[in-house]
């Protein structure tokens, strides 16, 4: 049997997620807001949560990309490029900020790690530090969560926690949400 339970997860989980600033949270949504288009990107399982994000703007009625589509714009002046990395190491993604940096938009990074390259690129960055909580189960010898899977959670968690918070701000609710919704299904 495992020496890693489920109340592990979540209290990991849990320390993320306090550990979030508000006045960070703050100003990633006011980037959000004062956007006009926003185009969002990440790599791998992050990737897939940073799409997940995008679709909930597509609710709040916010023109919103996933770069790498191909019905996807070319980013210009007063857009948001939105980049979810854990590490901000992958040239791709430093790559991706050149390209916004000479269309005059602005970078916004959520990440693990505030001064990685990509982070310090940035006009504003989300911190969820998951290595205080990766460190102390190494250091314990307890199974750790492999490959960014708890910056993976904390992500889906904060990124939905932003949602929230646009909502009251756009003063919308889950009925105006649900309008937007596919009719496909």
């Amino acid at each position: 049997m495992s020496r890693f339970s489920p109340e592990d997860s979540i209290e990991d989980l849990t320390q993320v997620l306090r550990g979030v600033s508000t006045d960070e949270m703050q100003a990633f949504e006011d980037a959000l807001l004062k956007s006009r288009r926003v185009f969002v990107t990440g790599l791998g399982r992050t990737g897939l949560m940073a799409r997940g994000f995008a679709m909930r703007l597509m609710h709040l009625g916010r023109r919103v990309y996933h770069v790498g589509d191909v019905i996807t714009p070319a980013i210009r002046q007063r857009d948001l490029l939105v980049i979810c990395t854990r590490t901000g190491g992958s040239k791709i993604l430093l790559h991706y900020i050149e390209i916004a940096r000479r269309a005059k938009a602005r970078v916004a990074v959520v990440t693990s790690h505030p001064d990685n390259p990509v982070a310090q690129a940035a006009n504003v960055v989300l911190t969820l530090s998951d290595e205080p909580v990766l460190a102390r189960r190494r250091e314990g010898g307890s199974p750790a969560h492999p490959l960014g899977s708890l910056f993976e959670q904390a992500l889906l968690v904060v990124l939905d926690q932003v949602v929230m918070s646009l909502m009251e701000r756009l003063e919308l609710t889950e009925g105006d949400l649900a309008k937007v919704h596919t009719t496909f299904e």
